[in-house]
């Protein structure tokens, strides 16, 4: 029996726990890890959305809509909204009614979340520089091929998967 899957999976916890027990302990310690990733989504879509509004002259919301969150980082809209709740109450977002439609939310981020997100981002590509140089210029490239076809693995056994359930689907409904 293969064991390599299981190992692959460990490896990948020890530099979770390694790397993020010490930005967790430098930088976010009243936050939990999704709370910050919840963030650091928040500030990308917010980065991209400014960015098409510089490149095609459109008018942008004041935020991103807490559907959008729930999307694109595939949590339910209630696991987003205590999220965002716990972000809102240590003040690093707001919750932006729509004046049009009161249903629609969008988030934005605070001056002081904006902050908070840079402090870590930053720690973090600091410690990623460190390692990298600890590891060499050729072992990092190696590191980044490996890592990126594994993304392509990972890839693939989400598009096989998919390809199956469509298939169920069509075979349920044809009888």
């Amino acid at each position: 029996m293969n064991n390599n899957g299981h190992e692959l999976f460990q490896a990948f916890h020890r530099i979770k726990k390694s790397s993020m027990g010490r930005i967790h302990k430098d930088l976010i310690h009243n936050l939990k890890p999704h709370e910050f990733f919840m963030l650091s989504t928040l500030k990308r879509l917010l980065t991209e959305q400014e960015k098409d509004q510089n490149e095609n002259q459109v008018t942008i919301p004041p935020g991103i809509k807490v559907s959008e969150l729930s999307r694109v980082i595939s949590i339910s809209m209630p696991g987003v909204s205590q999220t965002i709740s716990t972000l809102e109450k240590l003040g690093y977002v707001e919750r932006i009614a729509s004046n049009k439609d009161r249903r629609l939310v969008y988030v934005n981020l605070t001056e002081a979340g904006r902050k908070l997100e840079s402090d870590v981002s930053k720690s973090c590509n600091q410690i990623y520089d460190e390692a990298a140089s600890l590891l060499g210029e050729k072992d990092t490239q190696c590191l980044i091929h490996l890592l990126d076809k594994l993304t392509i693995a990972f890839d693939q056994i989400d598009q096989k998967k998919c390809t199956l359930e469509q298939n169920e689907t069509k075979e349920r409904k044809t009888t």
